[in-house]
């Protein structure tokens, strides 16, 4: 078998971390709550995160979310730096997370010439 050569990106790519502030509101059972929020990198001050469509996020709440029994999941949207969070609750009751608080975004993004 042959040596297969990789590029660095498929090994490590490369990582964006942000911030965001968000607000989702009452989360019910068996919904799903979608917001926006604009992100920025170093915190509420720094300048706007570079994410896009095509990259692949992680999503970190607070531990002051509480978003406890919630699936929280990010998407990249259509503008730049803005991503839309999917709260899901199928806890059997209603779940309210903590309004304005932080979410920590970590983007990846792979470069599309990988060989294969």
């Amino acid at each position: 078998m042959a040596f297969s050569q990789r590029q660095i990106n498929e090994i490590q790519p490369l990582a964006e971390v942000s911030a965001c502030v968000a607000s989702p509101g009452a989360v019910g059972n068996g919904t799903t709550v979608y917001v926006t929020a604009a992100c920025t990198i170093g915190g509420t001050s720094g300048p706007a995160a570079t994410f896009a469509i095509g990259d692949w996020l992680q999503v970190y709440p607070a531990s002051t979310a509480g978003t406890n029994g919630i699936s929280v999941t990010a998407a990249p949207t259509a503008t730049a730096g803005t991503v839309g969070l999917y709260f899901q609750n199928n806890t059997g009751g209603s779940i309210t997370p903590v309004a304005s608080s932080a979410y920590k975004i970590v983007a990846y993004r792979t470069t599309p010439t990988i060989i294969s």
